[in-house]
């Protein structure tokens, strides 16, 4: 049995089958402006073509490449966090 994931906006029903931890719908998507949509992908490629597939804590702790690795994982998941606040502001008519 596959579990659905809903978007991250309150109240919308919208679901998807695939793997992620959060997830927004394209209806809400499209209102989040356009400037932080490209920073979180310019965040997301340049953390890809610095340590590819590789998560964090696949390097030994304490040594420079993981602590690059956390400190550039902690600024995509800032955009991240500021693409769904604009998403769900958008939503409940605020942003």
């Amino acid at each position: 049995m596959t579990t659905r994931l809903q978007c991250c906006v309150p109240f919308c029903r919208r679901t998807t089958k695939d793997r992620h931890d959060e997830w927004v719908c394209g209806k809400h998507w499209s209102a989040v402006p356009q400037r932080e949509r490209r920073r979180l992908a310019r965040a997301g490629r340049w953390y890809r073509k610095r340590f590819g597939q590789n998560a964090a804590w696949t390097y030994p702790a304490g040594s420079p490449k993981r602590i690059e690795a956390v400190r550039f994982d902690r600024h995509w998941r800032k955009c991240w966090e500021r693409c769904k606040r604009a998403a769900i502001e958008a939503a409940g008519g605020i942003g």
